[in-house]
């Protein structure tokens, strides 16, 4: 192994940095690796291939891959055989193949941090695997792309497993999102919905058949699921929300909410957020438009809600009040608009930001944010965010609901 092993680094936009692999041997630095790795891998999810006799590189795709320049080919052997075997085991391998350089375990030790250091290092556990349903496994190697060796990469998959979710709405929304959620599997699932199977919902709600027109949207979900993962507890309630109150007892030990209501237009907003808002409970919103949607998220206590959202509009923008008012007193009334492939577009970021909240695998993209998602081109944009307003929200704070003009008008929607 070389003193210096050159990393070109983010092959897309070719930096190189030079790692000094032969780093001070401090013992306790050795002794707290030693005691860190214990049957390390190079993650089962990136390729570990040859470009020549000097460059190697570890993964295959832009923004991971990473070249190591490698003359004397020792992190080269090393990265072959960190395939799950003791770390004994990879120190002795290692020094049986290079047996004239009398390598230390400090020195392989280094090898082995370098290559952590840069993400491509797991720790093995077969009874985890062997325990875990092989639905499961693929969910795991995709978040063991976040994960380091000092983590467990069973995490995020056993916090998924312990969750309760609770679905509003089973249209073109909420029928996709629950089939995401199937496959990801919480332990429970709570759904509301009120409606029933209609014609006119088969072109975007694939949950349904046409041997469902006619039945409880409730009840088909409900089977639905139960085929899909018979390992998920659903529990269905026939409900059209109203008011915050109706939401409450459906609350309890709950981990994370989804809305994917819209009607009646903007109101259902305001009163789940009372409602998340009084339990203290994430809740990730979604709605479509014509050929956009949004998403937003909002945590009790630690994010501005969605009444601080209208606070924050009226605050900044001009023209927002008049607009709304106008919208609602217009008597406008939108017919359903959706396109399947769009919908999936929406879904998929809701269920991601929903994973993301509940187990911090990566960094929610919504919290106080409307993220917009543009059907058309494939892509998506943050609004900008809006602010908890502790002194002046009626809903997450002291404020007084008579003091802003915009809740006057909410009622215009219903």
């Amino acid at each position: 192994m070389s003193k210096f092993v050159e990393v070109k680094r983010n092959l897309n936009n070719d930096k190189s940095t030079l790692f000094g692999l032969y780093f001070s041997s401090k013992k306790l630095q050795q002794l707290k690796l030693q005691f860190m790795y214990k049957r390390p891998r190079i993650k089962e999810i990136y390729p570990v291939y040859r470009l020549d006799q000097e460059h190697f590189r570890i993964g295959a795709q832009i923004g991971i891959t990473k070249e190591f320049y490698d003359p004397t080919e020792q992190l080269w052997n090393l990265a072959t055989i960190l395939d799950g075997r003791s770390l004994k085991d990879v120190l002795d391998e290692e020094r049986r193949r290079f047996p004239d350089l009398e390598l230390s375990d400090d020195y392989i030790l280094d090898g082995i941090n370098l290559l952590d250091q840069e993400g491509f290092l797991e720790e093995t556990d077969l009874k985890e695997e062997e325990c875990l349903n092989a639905r499961y496994m693929p969910n795991v190697r995709y978040f063991s792309h976040y994960i380091n060796s000092t983590n467990d990469r069973f995490h995020v998959q056993k916090k998924i497993q312990e969750s309760t979710i609770l679905l509003l709405g089973l249209g073109g929304g909420g029928t996709n999102i629950l089939t995401l959620l199937a496959g990801l599997g919480p332990r429970k699932i709570k759904i509301i919905d009120y409606d029933m199977v209609e014609e006119e919902n088969l072109g975007r709600q694939f949950l349904y058949s046409e041997a469902d027109i006619g039945l409880m949207k409730t009840d088909v979900a409900r089977r639905a699921i139960n085929q899909i993962n018979s390992q998920i507890e659903v529990e269905v309630h026939n409900l059209k929300i109203k008011e915050p109150e109706d939401l409450q007892k459906y609350l309890e030990s709950v981990d994370m909410v989804i809305s994917a209501i819209d009607e009646p237009q903007f109101e259902i907003v305001r009163v789940v957020n009372d409602a998340i808002v009084k339990a203290n409970i994430p809740c990730v919103f979604a709605g479509t438009q014509v050929n956009h949607g949004r998403v937003f998220t909002i945590i009790p206590g630690i994010t501005g809600c969605f009444d601080c959202l209208n606070i924050y509009y009226t605050l900044t923008d001009k023209q927002f009040l008049k607009q709304f008012i106008g919208s609602a007193k217009s008597g406008f009334r939108p017919k359903s608009i959706a396109y399947g492939p769009a919908i999936y577009q929406l879904t998929s970021v809701v269920v991601d930001e929903a994973v993301r909240v509940l187990t911090g695998y990566a960094k929610p993209r919504s919290l106080s944010t409307q993220l917009e998602i543009d059907y058309e081109n494939f892509s998506s944009f943050a609004h900008k965010p809006w602010p908890r307003y502790p002194d002046k929200c009626p809903t997450c704070g002291n404020g007084k609901v008579e003091d802003w003009e915009v809740f006057k008008y909410y009622g215009l929607f219903k």
